[in-house]
């Protein structure tokens, strides 16, 4: 659900602060009222929250925070966004779509943002076991 929200071409996204985790119910509520079409909510996880409040603030990734392999398909992906966007209308959008899905996936692995540590990898394993 949350991968074909954010395809949609009228995505909005707002930073709301000092509101109770059921806040999120609620607002789900006013969306469906309040939407054309099927609207919907979602809450960011920690991760993507810290990404998304250091962009509005302007801020950079450190340098250890990033490689030149991850900025580089950081940069493919944003490119492939705009081409999306300004051909969402013609045949090869969906194309451009996949190529940028399979480069965000490529900059996920690339990127020491989501390096896994040995002790979360180790715990991996042992869920997928039992």
């Amino acid at each position: 659900m949350a991968s074909e929200m954010l395809q949609r071409e009228d995505l909005s996204i707002y930073v709301v602060a000092g509101v109770p985790k059921s806040f999120k119910k609620k607002l789900q509520k006013f969306v469906g009222t309040e939407s054309k079409s099927e609207g919907d909510v979602m809450l960011l996880d920690e991760e993507m929250s810290d990404w998304v409040l250091a962009r509005v603030r302007g801020e950079k990734r450190r340098s250890h925070e990033q490689t030149p392999a991850s900025s580089a398909l950081w940069r493919a992906y944003r490119a492939l966004s705009a081409a999306r966007y300004h051909l969402q209308e013609q045949g090869v959008e969906g194309r451009i779509r996949e190529i940028r899905d399979e480069v965000e996936e490529l900059w996920r692995e690339a990127s020491p943002l989501f390096r896994v540590e040995p002790e979360e990898e180790a715990a991996a394993a042992l869920d997928e076991a039992s």
